[in-house]
């Protein structure tokens, strides 16, 4: 045994070298060892360093393992070499053991190192089978040797026996012990690797067939000295939990995924050395434009799409990473649509062996922000020029950082230009003497109370041009209640307030004009408030319930709510220009009824600019009713003049026949000698003088009824005691005619002239009877109800029915028949249609032969010189 082991390494001293340090510094072993990374390195230091074992890491076909074992091989050196490897490539580990190296391990079960190195050390020369058998005893494999063509089991090691085969493994074939079985497979490998020498591996199988213990398998040829194959190695590394902890990260890897596709940021890793990416998040190619596909084949393709003015940023933020700071920018691209976007890229270096390795990092797509931001700029600076225009500032005093800022309309204000720094000082000189000591105790008091406060104070400057300031004073408060910052808005208000002081005397004057109107004048400004009004608008608003004071309210307010629609209309029409003017009426609240005139014209200023308006309101509830009289009595005359030219026509028609009979017959009588024929043309002669009273006696009755209606007293009639005083007065006709009644009455009471509907419901009736069908009983339905102000009376029969088209204009005349089979003198219903009329009322007829007829009459119940309603 050597005091001092000399240990050659070789791999890539990134990755590799610090396990292995770790593991024999842990372990009873005293050794030196010397690190190369490069083929020459390893022929070099076989031959000046000496060592008494080579560690090597072993990857796939052509790894510096694999390189360096064929040079030990080539200069025929008998050096102990391990393999050191990485779980999948254990077939390859399995092959260089084969070729001659003493041991391998995998990089994550280095706890063996410092024994295998030992073992390697004292026994150099494992040709010998029984070494060789030891050796694999050892490996924490599954490890078994087959023989022949038919593949007997000739050795198996504890772990092989224990996990996969069984205690009769020894002596039996491949295909009798694991015929099927989830092993049985094997079987068909082992010859094609008996037959060709290829070595065949297979992962990740299950030996039960529940779910059990996984293992990668590997079956290599073995040759004899002459390399005829002679029979297989079979070895197996269980990797269940690789398998699992596998399937755990890619679950993790997929979710994680899933979640970074799904959030709108973009996120890569990327490999520096190689200029490839080695992660590319959904979000890049949805900010980008491009496909992660086009990304791959042109990994430089982030920087050729950003705007030719930013990719400066872009080359000073590689020179950061580049020294390890990581970066945070913002800058344009243009996207596979042309379209420019703003993005936000945030970037980590990674460092190996003093080079950066990778960079990883998110992007965000911020055009929308930067859009946002750009509009707060241009809202900034139009709220400053307005600021200006409206000679309106703010200010803002941190009381913590004892900084005091003004805007620029504030500067402006106070006859300073944008480059003034304000100081309290310039703020202080600048107060007019007058006010000075308001102003200092009115900012003690927002202080000392810590409530918001209005000011208004003035400011003169050296030439002695003073302003007047108005502006709220508002403080705030951290969260222990200690004040932090003052801060306000003022504005000057110097032409306001003359303005104002011009404005009160012109309305003065005006007041003082207005108030010897009979008409309500309101003066109203651009914002709708009222600034100024009449005795009389007041006066009105007083008699409609209005108590409130009318200044500073808007003139909606003046309105009634129903009334409010229609006047946005009528002020957008008067703001352009047009003069409105129109009558309206409302119902007060003591239920009279007023009416108004209302005109409504614009006002302009001096420069012809839209100012506000003058409302006037003049009450012409007089002239309206004198006009409604004059109304009532012109339809008066013109319904008596229709009713004389009818009495005109009865007159000439009906009395010249008894007239002329008359004349006729005293003419005969004065020449007549024969007794018997006098006595005959005396009964002639009674006969017309008769019917000449019957006419006569008609007409006054008619007279008589239009005469008297106005004087008519009203009463509270009930309907149905109404007919039922009908049905009395001519019960013989309806129990001999069989006729029957159905009533429909909503409305059971009626406030009117009882005579009048008496006999408009007496003459209905009875014609329903006169008029009836041979061969069916008479029937009358009733009904009533109400419709809006109206009451309803519905006459319902099933008579003979009118023809309407042939006597329709003329049913209503007076002696107008059409049934001359039925009795009658023509006068019932010219005086139903007369007396319903006379009401206030109309009446309407819908018939056909032979189906009956319906009489509707509509009276008005809210028309208090008639009738009203009372339920």
């Amino acid at each position: 045994m050597r005091n001092i082991l000399r240990i050659l390494i070789f791999g890539d001293p990134a990755n590799d070298i610090n396990l292995i340090t770790s593991t024999l510094d842990h372990s009873e072993l005293t050794y030196k060892q010397l690190n190369v990374t490069t083929i020459a390195d390893f022929d070099f230091s076989l031959k000046n360093f000496a060592p008494h074992v080579v560690l090597a890491f072993c990857g796939g076909k052509n790894s510096i393992g694999h390189q360096a074992l064929y040079l030990l091989q080539h200069i025929d050196s008998q050096l102990p070499f391990i393999c050191i490897s990485k779980p999948e490539y254990e077939e390859e580990a399995l092959e260089l053991l084969s070729a001659g190296a003493s041991d391998y391990l995998f990089e994550d079960r280095l706890r063996r190192l410092p024994k295998a190195i030992l073992q390697a050390i004292n026994s150099p020369d494992l040709s010998h089978q029984s070494q060789k058998f030891s050796l694999l005893q050892e490996i924490p494999l599954a490890i078994a040797v087959l023989m022949g063509k038919q593949h007997i089991f000739t050795f198996v090691n504890t772990y092989f026996q224990n996990n996969i085969g069984n205690k009769l493994i020894i002596n039996q074939t491949l295909k009798d012990l694991y015929q099927g079985t989830e092993l049985s497979f094997l079987q068909e490998k082992a010859d094609q690797v008996y037959e060709t020498g290829k070595t065949y591996t297979v992962k990740e199988v299950s030996v039960t067939l529940s779910e059990g213990p996984y293992f990668n398998f590997t079956i290599q040829a073995i040759r004899d000295s002459e390399g005829i194959i002679e029979g297989l190695l079979l070895s197996g590394l269980e990797v269940t939990e690789q398998m699992q902890y596998r399937k755990e990260k890619e679950q993790v890897s997929y979710e994680i995924e899933k979640l970074l596709d799904a959030v709108n940021e973009g996120f890569y890793l990327k490999d520096i050395r190689n200029n490839r990416y080695l992660k590319l998040s959904a979000g890049c190619s949805r900010i980008y434009g491009y496909n992660l596909a086009e990304f791959h084949e042109n990994p430089d393709l982030w920087y050729d799409v950003i705007h030719p003015e930013d990719r400066h940023i872009a080359e000073r933020d590689g020179v950061l990473l580049g020294k390890g700071a990581q970066t945070n920018s913002q800058y344009r691209i243009i996207g596979k649509d042309k379209s420019i976007r703003w993005i936000e890229i945030k970037a980590v270096p990674h460092f190996l062996n003093g080079e950066i390795h990778t960079v990883d990092g998110v992007i965000s797509d911020i055009t929308q922000w930067k859009e946002t931001e750009e509009q707060i700029k241009q809202a900034e600076a139009v709220l400053s020029e307005a600021q200006k225009m409206a000679l309106i500032g703010n200010w803002n005093f941190d009381l913590v950082k004892q900084t005091l800022s003004w805007s620029d309309g504030l500067k402006e204000i106070y006859w300073a230009d944008e480059t003034l720094v304000p100081v309290n000082e310039y703020f202080d000189q600048l107060i007019h003497p007058e006010d000075k000591l308001r102003v200092e105790y009115e900012v003690d008091k927002l202080i000392r109370l810590g409530k918001n406060m209005k000011t208004s104070f003035r400011i003169m400057n050296k030439e002695g041009e003073v302003k007047i300031l108005q502006g709220e004073n508002r403080i705030e408060f951290n969260a222990e209640g200690v004040t932090t910052r003052l801060y306000g808005t003022l504005q000057d208000v110097t032409a306001i307030k003359a303005t104002e002081h011009t404005l009160k005397k012109s309305e003065a004057n005006l007041r003082t004009l207005l108030d010897h109107t009979d008409a309500a004048y309101i003066l109203v400004d651009q914002q709708l408030n009222i600034i100024s009004y009449s005795q009389m608008a007041k006066e009105i608003a007083e008699f409609r319930g209005h108590y409130n004071e009318l200044e500073g309210n808007s003139i909606f307010d003046y309105f009634a709510k129903n009334k409010r629609a229609r006047l946005q209309k009528i002020i957008d029409d008067v703001i352009i220009g047009k003069n409105i003017s129109y009558e309206t009426n409302v119902i007060e609240k003591d239920g009279t009824e007023k009416w108004f005139a209302l005109k409504w014209i614009g006002v302009n200023d001096d420069e012809n600019q839209y100012w506000g308006f003058i409302l006037s309101i003049k009450d012409i509830t007089e002239q309206k009713n004198i006009a409604k009289a004059q109304n009532e009595t012109t339809s008066e005359l013109i319904r008596r003049n229709k009713d004389l030219e009818q009495f005109t026509y009865v007159v000439s028609h009906n009395l010249r026949a008894p007239v002329a009979n008359i004349m006729g017959l005293s003419d005969l009588l004065s020449d007549m000698d024969d007794p018997a024929t006098a006595t005959e043309l005396m009964y002639g002669l009674r006969t017309s003088i008769k019917n000449l009273d019957t006419v006569i006696k008609d007409l006054n009755y008619v007279l008589t009824v239009k005469k008297d209606a106005p004087d008519r007293m009203k009463e509270l009639v009930e309907i149905q005691t109404l007919v039922d005083e009908i049905k009395g007065s001519i019960n013989n006709l309806i129990v001999s005619e069989n006729m029957t009644f159905e009533y429909q009455l909503e409305e059971e009471k009626i406030y009117t002239v009882r005579g009048y509907l008496y006999s408009i419901f007496y003459n209905l009736i009875l014609n329903s009877i006169k008029y009836r069908q041979p061969d069916i009983s008479p029937r009358m339905i009733l009904k009533t109800y109400l419709t809006g102000k109206n009451l309803n009376i519905i006459f319902e029969d099933n008579g003979k029915g009118i023809d309407l088209k042939k006597y329709g204009s003329q049913l209503f005349g007076l002696y107008k028949r059409f049934d001359v089979d039925i009795e009658g003198k023509g006068m019932g219903l010219f005086m139903v249609k007369t007396q319903v009329e006379d009401l206030g009322g109309t009446i309407q007829v819908s018939s056909e032969p032979g189906k009956g007829s319906i009489f509707h009459i509509l009276l008005p119940i809210n028309d208090p010189p008639t009738i009203l309603t009372l339920r």
